[in-house]
């Protein structure tokens, strides 16, 4: 039996803070190439911002972002896509 986990697309939407740490599982067998895309209300969105994480493996991406990019005060929604699966935490 072959139990599938993840996504190639998805949204973080409970109001994330700069600060908090969005880590992605990579669960394919293959490098996966995400972008990361953060939205506010009454802002033009930021990103989209690349990064590649390796076949099989966990990444933190606190350092996606440069820290002044993001305001401190506002709460983002994160839109996420991958050409793989992935499995997108906070």
């Amino acid at each position: 039996m072959s139990t599938v986990v993840g996504a190639r697309k998805m949204a973080i939407a409970e109001g994330c803070i700069p600060g908090d740490r969005l880590y992605v599982d990579n669960v394919s067998p293959e490098n996966a190439h995400v972008e990361l895309t953060f939205c506010a209300e009454g802002e033009k969105p930021l990103g989209p911002f690349r990064v590649t994480v390796p076949a099989q493996r966990s990444r933190a991406l606190d350092d996606v972002v440069a820290p002044d990019a993001l305001s401190p005060d506002t709460f983002y929604a994160i839109a996420v896509v991958s050409d793989t699966t992935i499995v997108v935490h906070t």
